[in-house]
C-alpha cells in the first residue's frame, strides 16, 4: 500500500512549505520524486486541465530521494508516513509529488500561490 491521506491539502500559501502524510504498508524502500511544471505552457499545448495522470517519462525531477529508513518498519504493518518539502516554501507553481516503492506509485497535485 502506498496512498497519499485525504486530509492533505493540494493548495498551499506561497510561503507555507508543503507537509503530506502518507499511508504506507510493505514499502521497505520509498523513491520520492517532485516535478515543477509551467502551468500556462502546459495549458498553451493541451487545453486540457492538469491533473495526475500526466505522462512523466523522459521528465527530470526537480528534486528527488530515496528513503530507506523504511526497512526497519515491520511487514504487513500499515504505518502512517509525514514527509516535508521545506525547499518548496517560497515558491510559487504547480508540483506533482510522486512515490514508488514495491511496485506501486502514487500521485499527487500541490499548487502554490
Amino acid at each position: 500500500m502506498l496512498e497519499f491521506r485525504d486530509t492533505n491539502k493540494d493548495i498551499f500559501k506561497v510561503e507555507e512549505p508543503v507537509t503530506l502524510k502518507v499511508k504506507v504498508k510493505n514499502v521497505p524502500e520509498l523513491v520520492i520524486k517532485v516535478f515543477e511544471f509551467n502551468t500556462e505552457t502546459y495549458y498553451k499545448q493541451t487545453l486540457k486541465p492538469f491533473d495526475t495522470s500526466i505522462n512523466l517519462h523522459g521528465l527530470e525531477p526537480s528534486y528527488c530521494e530515496v528513503v530507506t529508513d523504511m526497512r526497519d518498519t515491520p511487514r504487513n504493518r500499515m504505518q502512517n508516513r509525514e514527509f516535508n518539502f521545506d525547499w518548496l516554501a517560497n515558491r510559487i507553481g504547480l508540483f506533482i509529488i510522486e512515490l514508488q516503492g514495491n511496485g506501486k506509485t502514487s500521485r499527487c497535485v500541490i499548487k502554490k500561490g
